[in-house]
């Protein structure tokens, strides 16, 4: 498809987008700790190298120099079965957030630009998502189909989509009814050139933010399946999997679960915190811009 040239005076009419304000304390500190969880669980395998190495003399015993974080049933070191199970609690994710996002953001923009029934069955899919509980679904789907790592990214994307969709549709919708939009339509701008250059940019501010929130959202579903040991399976450490493994002992061994659920606990709040630092950021930017114009 040709993309055709805007005119100056179009390009000027369109919105502003460019973020004028930095994160914010808040938000500062989500992407500080987050890039702390994200460094240690990836330097996992030189801090901690093998979290599968049982020791049968040193049982259950409370942290301490040897063992920061103590250790397990099986004699196994735990601060080595958190940062493990952060690479794999952090990978699907990752995976699985990127995926829903991306798709949420096609499928918003395919409706805001084709409208009609494309627009329509985007809304109802949503409609249908949001009135079933995530985990419900997961639960169902993956006691057929098994915990394997496609059944369960399939059924984390499944829970997730929905939010970028809904964020990012009306505010395409909304960009889509501009001047500048329809000048383009008559300069013989397709769909595709409208999207990319007209309509993503506008967006991706917002899904950014949705990136975020949603990968929170993703973190919590994760662990909570591998609670129920619907995710992971052992012997592959999972913060989820670790906070069920630990309740038995929570008396006397609370740092089975206390540690896991800790480090499961920042990084949600991390990834919250940066979303809302992300949503000032850009909401004040489209602010500003309304008001210079």
């Amino acid at each position: 498809m040709t993309v055709v040239d805007i005119p100056p005076a179009v390009e000027a009419a369109r919105p502003s987008q460019t973020p004028r304000r930095r994160l914010g304390a808040s938000g500062a500190a989500g992407a500080v700790a987050l890039a702390v969880v994200v460094a240690v669980t990836l330097a996992a395998p030189w801090i901690a190298p093998d979290p599968l190495a049982q020791d049968f003399t040193a049982i259950l015993q409370a942290p301490s120099a040897a063992h920061p974080f103590g250790t397990d049933e099986l004699g196994r070191d735990q601060l080595a079965r958190v940062l493990h199970g952060g690479r794999t609690a952090l990978g699907v994710t990752a995976v699985a957030s990127i995926i829903a996002s991306v798709f949420g953001l096609v499928l918003a923009l395919a409706g805001a630009l084709v409208g009609g029934w494309v627009d329509a069955v985007g809304g109802r899919l949503a409609d249908v998502q949001l009135a079933v509980p995530s985990i419900v679904l997961a639960i169902v789907i993956l006691s057929f189909v098994g915990n394997s790592f496609a059944p369960l990214v399939l059924v984390l994307v499944l829970g997730a989509w929905v939010l970028t969709f809904r964020v990012v549709r009306g505010h395409a919708r909304a960009v889509v009814a501009q001047p500048f939009i329809e000048a383009a339509r008559v300069s013989g701008a397709g769909r595709l050139a409208l999207a990319w250059r007209h309509v993503l940019p506008s967006v991706l501010p917002l899904f950014f933010v949705a990136l975020t929130l949603s990968g929170s959202a993703v973190l919590l579903l994760e662990a909570s399946l591998g609670f129920l040991g619907l995710g992971v399976q052992p012997p592959e450490p999972d913060w989820g999997q670790m906070v069920a493994s630990g309740q038995a002992r929570l008396s006397a061994a609370p740092w089975l679960s206390v540690f896991p659920g800790l480090a499961l606990i920042v990084t949600i709040v991390a990834l919250q915190l940066l979303g809302d630092g992300l949503a000032e950021r850009f909401g004040t930017a489209r602010r500003e811009g309304g008001e210079r114009a």
